[in-house]
């Protein structure tokens, strides 16, 4: 292993803190955000590799794809689906009509783009499972079908340009404008009653699920904030029965990588070959072990599993090669953009034909996009925080079912 190989892995653990203290520091930086902040990293040292600084993109490549086989059990561990039947009917089915929306925009336009475009089922896959619970179900979802570097930091790239114009709407006084006016609409006296009420009723509900919600959802200090605050532990470091417990459940996180690796070796005789096991395995496991409460319980596995998350987004940047990244990136963008577009039209079409509020239509589309880290300041825009509980248990579900869903889905698209 060459000096500047292992300067490059130095890096790669060690450069996430300086990208969360700077979101800290600039209000600027913390709208664009950690992870996007990872991937410019990530391209400079890519193309300094190329000129002065060479080091093996193969290992940083590798390095990338075991950060995020940790880090989704880490995320999982900490949801607890139990919570999900005591949702209000309009959350639940506004959230549903997220997932049914971008499944069906996925299919739809794969269809349309197959013609010129075989491979592109990928892509799609990779779409259901971001805007089904977020980033870390696009990540392992390209790995699981083999996308490639290029390919997945293209895509997180494109969602955080895509994804980033559509948050500053959504936190707007424009949004809640728009969509009170097309799921609300123009209401006379009595039926502003009759409105009133059943918003009185519905935040009942809701104020019941947060009193209803122990703190243990997903950590509500950790995961009820804004992106920048997804990097807080929530515990002093001088608590080391919090500590231990941590790297207890990090051993876990390398139990479960561990498995996927065995059951690897025996169908595959070789470990490495396919990551398809590995992957399943994690995510299974890691949704397995969130039932178990000492495990669920234990403070900081999502934060940690979001740092494991910076780090791959590092790694697997400075793994790219420059000529066929330049390549993919517009038509990459290009069909997160319109994807995302008719995702949000369908969603917000299907609300108003299921009579879902305007609150919960917003709360349930950013769960479904942007998974629980942005439920807070989104509810707090709208001035609906009766929401940011059951929003949060939307985007802990979306997290926990997403990986899945997009390469189910993804395997049946290879039917087609």
């Amino acid at each position: 292993m060459t000096f500047q190989t292992i300067i490059a892995i130095i890096v790669i653990f060690t450069l996430p803190i300086g990208m969360v203290i700077l979101t800290r520091k600039s209000k600027i930086l913390a709208t664009l955000g950690a992870i996007a902040l990872c991937y410019i990293a990530g391209f400079i040292l890519s193309s300094l590799g190329y000129l002065a600084l060479p080091y093996d993109k193969e290992i940083t490549e590798t390095i990338a794809y075991v950060l995020v086989a940790l880090s989704i059990p880490l995320i999982l561990f900490s949801i607890d689906l139990k919570q999900v039947k005591k949702l209000a009917r309009n959350t639940v089915v506004g959230f549903s009509l997220c997932i049914v929306s971008v499944v069906v925009v996925a299919v739809v336009m794969y269809l349309i783009i197959k013609p010129f475009n075989n491979d592109s089922h990928s892509i799609f896959s990779m779409i259901i499972g971001l805007y089904t619970g977020g980033t870390p179900n696009l990540n392992a979802i390209g790995a699981l079908f083999n996308a490639g570097q290029d390919v997945i930091s293209a895509a997180n790239i494109s969602d955080t340009i895509i994804g980033g114009l559509y948050f500053l709407f959504l936190i707007s006084p424009l949004a809640i404008k728009l969509y009170s006016k097309v799921l609300d609409g123009k209401k006379n006296k009595g039926d502003n009653a009759e409105l009133n009420s059943q918003e009185v009723n519905n935040k009942e509900k809701d104020d019941k699920s947060i009193k209803d919600s122990p703190s243990d959802l997903l950590d509500a200090q950790e995961i009820s904030q804004t992106a920048s605050n997804d990097y807080r532990f929530g515990f002093s470091i001088k608590d080391k029965k919090s500590v231990f417990k941590l790297i207890g459940t990090f051993f876990l996180a390398v139990t479960c990588l561990g498995v996927g690796a065995v059951l690897e070796l025996i169908i595959e005789g070789t470990i490495g070959s396919n990551l398809i096991y590995i992957l399943l395995s994690v995510s299974i496991l890691g949704i397995v072990m969130s039932f178990i409460k000492p495990v669920r319980e234990v403070k900081g596995t999502y934060t940690l599993g979001m740092y494991l998350i910076l780090m791959f987004s590092i790694a697997l940047s400075m793994s790219i090669d420059w000529s066929v990244f330049l390549s993919g990136i517009l038509p990459t963008m290009g069909l997160f953009a319109i994807s995302q577009i008719l995702v949000i039209a369908l969603h917000l079409l299907l609300c108003k034909i299921f009579k879902i509020d305007s609150g919960s239509a917003i709360i349930t589309s950013t769960a479904g996009v942007y998974g629980p880290p942005f439920i807070a300041p989104v509810a707090k825009a709208s001035d609906r925080t009766d929401l940011i509980a059951p929003g949060v248990i939307c985007g802990a579900l979306g997290l926990a079912i997403g990986t899945i869903l997009g390469y189910g889905v993804g395997l049946l698209l290879l039917l087609l």
